[in-house]
């Protein structure tokens, strides 16, 4: 039979090898393991305390994309004021009550009492100042919230606390409504002093005092303009007195309104995140600069980007040695034999291509993984022979860095046209011995493949150098 039209029949069979590997791994693209992008989840929890710690969930390396939950325990968002990678947690700002000062003192502006007298006149300055004083000593005894704050300076872990303080908060804040509502007794006492105020202003110099002639009765005047200015300084210190209290209750309010519970942070791959938090202290529910500040770190997460092709670089070794053929020794008397004159062992370097088909690979810290012992289509392309030769078969890497092939490999072989080994040479023209003629053939045997993964060596090489 004529070997050149088998030949021809075989470079078809390379081509359409060629392709039915190429259309494999195309189909391979559609596999599930497209469709495997998850986002993975960990927990960071903040527990506060005398020496507060963080605890993370997980292991550090993430697959895909990341979320982050931040949980907070034991806090106590009136001593502290906490913050999350320099981001401080949102305040929820609670409702203020409108302050009565203005309201009171558009109100009592005309003044609506009448008085006969000096005497009398004094005497109503002088309750008046006797019912701020009991409306003051009132507000510093029950309306402070002084005890919820000091409460900060000796709990361990704060949040010990937190149920005492939001109880005299609550209690505070019943206090208030009630002593400053439309008919509230502090409200009354407010708006009767600035009336009584306003009217005796209005009338000072057209009441008279019994004793007007006397220099008593200069003395009462100047008496009752005493007592006028004193009540004006009275009214004004107890109006500023009520406004800090409203002012600290609604900080409290604030502060426990932002009591943090959890929040969400989002990572995309090929990241490196560290969850860092800031405890502060706080004076009287104010962030000041001199207090202390603690600072915990949790362990950093690194988020992978998943790897889909293998594309490996190693030697293969094919189930058939390499062979070559030549003239053996010439006698004068007989012409040489063919012989074989390269009997060796058959070793290629290999490009392989093969997809992850069954789930993406990452790069971490798993030398071996039992999910890459799950074979994989290949296709390989040799070094020696790039243009007459191709491997397709099968792939696993349970080794990191290391993949494993193994198939069939479709290539150029030498072999034996016009004799065979052992023959006399056939004489030339001249009747010497001519060298055999030797055809390259196309031919199919199996091998087995040691490559390293370029792909994850690139990986490991751009982590390592940021």
């Amino acid at each position: 039979m004529n070997p050149m039209p088998r030949a021809r029949f075989c470079s078809g069979a390379t081509r359409l090898c060629l392709l039915s590997g190429l259309a494999l791994l195309a189909l391979s693209l559609s596999s599930p393991a497209r469709a495997e992008r998850r986002l993975e989840r960990r927990v960071v929890v903040f527990h506060d305390g005398k020496v507060p710690r963080i605890e993370a969930s997980g292991d550090k390396y993430v697959h895909g994309e990341l979320e982050i939950e931040i949980q907070f325990v034991n806090t106590n968002p009136l001593c502290f004021a906490y913050s999350v990678n320099g981001k401080a947690v949102p305040e929820s700002r609670s409702r203020s009550d409108q302050s009565i000062a203005d309201e009171m003192v558009l109100a009592s502006a005309e003044g609506t009492l009448e008085f006969t007298s000096l005497e009398k006149a004094e005497t109503a300055l002088r309750a008046r100042m006797q019912d701020l004083a009991t409306l003051r000593e009132e507000a510093t005894s029950q309306a402070s919230l002084a005890p919820a704050w000091e409460a900060c300076l000796w709990a361990d872990p704060p949040s010990r606390v937190i149920n005492v303080q939001r109880k005299h908060i609550s209690e505070v804040d019943k206090l208030l409504r009630l002593r400053l509502g439309s008919s509230g007794a502090w409200t009354r006492i407010l708006l009767s002093s600035v009336d009584t105020l306003t009217s005796v202003r209005r009338q000072v110099f057209q009441l008279s005092s019994a004793d007007e002639a006397s220099p008593a009765g200069q003395m009462l005047r100047d008496k009752v303009f005493a007592s006028m200015e004193a009540l004006e300084r009275y009214i004004a210190a107890t109006l500023s007195l009520v406004r800090q209290l409203q002012d600290d209750l609604q900080q409290a309010q604030t502060r426990l309104a932002s009591t943090p519970a959890s929040t969400t942070r989002s990572v995309s791959t090929n990241r490196r995140v560290t969850i860092e938090i800031e405890r502060a202290r706080l004076d009287q529910g104010q962030l000041h600069p001199a207090l202390d500040t603690i600072t915990v770190t949790s362990e950093a997460y690194e988020t992978l980007s998943p790897i889909l092709f293998n594309i490996g670089l190693g030697p293969s070794l094919t189930f058939e040695n390499r062979k070559e053929y030549g003239l053996g020794q010439n006698h004068s008397d007989q012409r040489p034999n063919i012989m074989l004159t390269e009997n060796s062992a058959n070793i290629d370097v290999v490009v392989s291509l093969s997809v992850y088909l069954w789930g993406y690979r990452y790069l971490n810290d798993d030398v071996l993984a039992a999910r890459q012992f799950a074979p994989r289509p290949m296709l390989g392309l040799s070094l020696h022979q790039p243009f007459s030769s191709i491997y397709f078969g099968l792939q696993i890497d349970p080794l990191q860095f290391l993949d494993i092939s193994f198939g069939a490999r479709m290539y150029s072989a030498s072999t034996l046209v016009n004799a065979h080994e052992g023959n006399v040479a056939i004489p030339d023209a001249n009747g010497n011995a001519a060298p055999p003629m030797t055809q390259s053939r196309m031919t199919t045997q199996m091998f087995v493949a040691l490559t390293a993964s370029t792909d994850l060596f690139h990986r490991w090489i751009k982590r390592s150098l940021y």
